[in-house]
């Protein structure tokens, strides 16, 4: 089954430490199944693309940030393969 997901931006955050770059926002992905969820940030904002999921379990267990990816369409296509 092929699952719809849609894009909630979640947060906005600046820390000098460690985004030196700017500004990263992080989408929470909407229409995930079965309780789970995920979220999405560009770590080389604004300069560069590194596109990053983090997926959630239904428990809240996370998984940490993984995968560098060109776009936030590359890394929903990612997680739409991970779902089928």
């Amino acid at each position: 089954m092929l699952y719809t997901f849609t894009l909630h931006e979640d947060a906005r955050f600046r820390d000098e430490d460690v985004f030196a770059n700017g500004q990263v926002t992080v989408y929470r992905v909407g229409g995930m199944p079965d309780g789970k969820t995920a979220r999405l940030a560009n770590f080389g904002a604004p300069n560069r693309n590194d596109w990053r999921i983090m997926r959630i379990n239904g428990d809240d267990t996370q998984a940490g940030w993984s995968g560098h990816y060109e776009s936030v369409d590359d890394a929903l296509a990612a997680l739409q393969q991970d779902r089928q």
